[in-house]
């Protein structure tokens, strides 16, 4: 008889032990059912979760609730339990908690007098979900259990007085006497993943192969064990090809690099919040007296990475935010004339310095017309990219702020969550997946509220900017003499800080000049000299977008204290 009573309800449980029992008095009750949603505890759902784990329990518990109501005891009363209860699997929490319940209801059913068994079975052979999984058992100590011997050993299990067995099969492996344990291990998971290592790109990581959480655990192991080296599943998912034969070659220090990069970068991204604020203002350093430095508004939307700089610098240092209000804003010369509005307001007196880059340095030479502004820093970021040609694309816009939220993350992740976006379709898809795997790689210590709107907001400046850059550059000629006229009111000095990353300028003039063209000022106007109008340059180990970073800290120090 096959009976589609649903069992996770009483009624349903109520029908199927009447339809048996109209066959004949019950012997005992075999609980085979799973559902199988293999998933880190992370990325699981609700759903999911609970779908796995009432498949098992919520049936089991209604068979028993409803089975001693019956005027008569069972014979057998069993659940087929999995060794992954006992011994654990990545992926499979949900699964071996199910599991698990089954095996309590039957520890209470031994103790009521009444007969319960969980067999904690292996991968079983032949049938059932490993019977085409060989790819998985190959990375574990266990070989499958052909069915018939399922059957043997369950006639000598069910004899046995205890609520709880166990029934698998050792896989018997060959010793291997040449290479060392780390270049046998490595060439297991080759085969297991079924990929030629001499010809897949290194750039790849083991999570985009494919690579089954069974066996992230496993090398996640040994690491461990071996090496000390301590990481999370999704790091060692995002492990290249390239570190893994460097590891299979005896060169362990890669790994370690990598895993040290990720702590560092986890560590400094903790210290963001993306989180948009409500305040026109945030206060960076607790400094109350003294000529005022304004930060204009960041990429990131806030101003924790510019702390150090704030307690270095005996004036108080002050960050404009880039606030919701500004969504009704469409030109960057409206932003322009808000961020104008603003400071009049908070400095009516004047006397005050600006600090800004990509547009918020486009926004700070203009403020330098303004009265009451003594010096205007800038972090060109700009000359080095694309901006100044005549059309951007949105895919360059896009990989250019990319560049600046993610420049902590280790560049192998970020080459991947770069190919990942581009598998999406549409820029609002692609920022939403780069969202994702930002605020994966840096876990639970990361603020990200309001991530997504950030970078779009960034987004959508960025593509402003570019705008308005090929505007202005259209009527160049006529724009040349009202540039120069309005360079002419200006009351303060302006100061260009270029960071460098392995790039020598030959010709300081030059740079300058094109700097001069790029944030539309005047080509070398009368009266312009060292006291009005400099340039000065910072080599950087690191990304040349870190404007937070300690030398271009020192140099914006350098020229507000000039």
């Amino acid at each position: 008889m096959v009976s589609t009573a649903d069992c996770q309800t009483i009624d349903g449980t109520k029908q199927l032990l009447t339809e048996a029992q109209g066959l004949g008095p019950i012997g005992g009750v075999f609980h085979l059912a799973l559902v199988l949603n293999d998933c880190l505890l992370e990325n699981q759902t609700v759903d999911k979760f609970c779908e796995a784990i009432h498949t098992k329990h919520k049936i089991f518990a209604n068979l028993d609730q409803m089975s001693r109501q019956l005027d008569y005891n069972l014979d057998y009363f069993v659940v087929f339990s999995s060794i992954t209860c006992g011994k654990g699997n990545g992926g499979q929490s949900q699964y071996a908690f199910g599991n698990s319940m089954c095996e309590r209801i039957c520890e209470e059913r031994r103790r009521d007098g009444l007969h319960g068994l969980a067999v904690q079975y292996g991968p079983i052979g032949d049938v059932g979900v490993f019977t085409d999984a060989d790819q998985l058992i190959q990375m574990t100590n266990f070989q499958k259990q052909r069915i018939h011997s399922c059957c043997d050993v369950l006639d000598k299990l069910l004899a046995m007085n205890a609520p709880i067995v166990t029934s698998f099969v050792r896989a018997e492996r060959a010793v291997q006497t040449g290479g060392t344990r780390q270049k046998r291990m490595v060439k297991e998971l080759w085969r297991a993943l079924g990929i030629d290592p001499d010809t897949t790109p290194d750039h790849l990581t083991l999570g985009e192969i494919g690579m089954e959480s069974m066996f992230a655990v496993e090398l996640q192991q040994e690491l461990e064990r071996e090496w000390n080296i301590k990481m999370s599943i999704n790091h060692v998912k995002n492990i290249t090809i390239k570190m893994l034969k460097d590891y299979e070659a005896g060169r362990v220090e890669n790994i370690k690099r990598y895993v040290d990069d990720v702590k560092v970068a986890r560590a400094k991204l903790a210290k963001y919040r993306f989180v948009i604020p409500k305040d026109q203002t945030t206060r960076v350093n607790n400094v109350m007296e003294g000529k005022p430095v304004y930060f204009m508004p960041t990429f990131d939307g806030g101003f924790r990475q510019f702390e150090e700089f704030g307690k270095k610098i005996d004036r108080p240092v002050i960050g404009l935010n880039w606030t919701r209000d500004l969504d009704n804003y469409h030109t960057l010369k409206e932003y322009g004339k808000y961020f104008t509005k603003l400071l009049e307001q908070l400095e009516p007196q004047g006397n005050y310095d600006v600090v800004g880059y990509f547009d918020g340095a486009m926004i700070g030479t203009k403020l330098l017309r303004k009265a009451g502004i003594s010096k205007a820093v800038i972090l060109d970021v700009l000359s080095e990219s694309r901006f100044n040609e005549d059309y951007v694309t949105d895919e360059y816009i896009l990989d250019f702020i990319f560049e600046f939220i993610s420049y902590e993350i280790p560049e192998s992740f970020r080459e991947k969550i770069r190919r990942d976006m581009k598998n999406e379709q549409g820029i609002d898809n692609r920022i939403r997946r780069a969202c994702s795997e930002i605020r994966e790689f840096a876990g639970k210590g990361l603020v990200a509220t309001d991530l997504e709107d950030i970078i779009k907001n960034a987004f959508k400046r960025a593509k402003l900017l570019s705008t308005h850059r090929v505007e202005k550059k259209r009527n160049m000629s006529a724009l040349k003499l009202n540039i120069a006229r309005k360079w002419a009111k200006r009351t303060g000095k302006l100061v260009v800080i270029k960071p460098l990353e392995f790039v020598q300028i030959q010709d300081e003039h030059e740079f300058l000049s094109k700097a001069r063209e790029l944030y539309f000022l005047p080509d070398n106007p009368a009266h312009d000299n060292d006291d009005n109008c400099a340039i000065d340059f910072v080599k950087v180990d690191e990304c040349p977008f870190a404007v937070a970073s300690e030398k271009i800290g020192q140099k914006v120090l350098d020229a507000l204290n000039d």
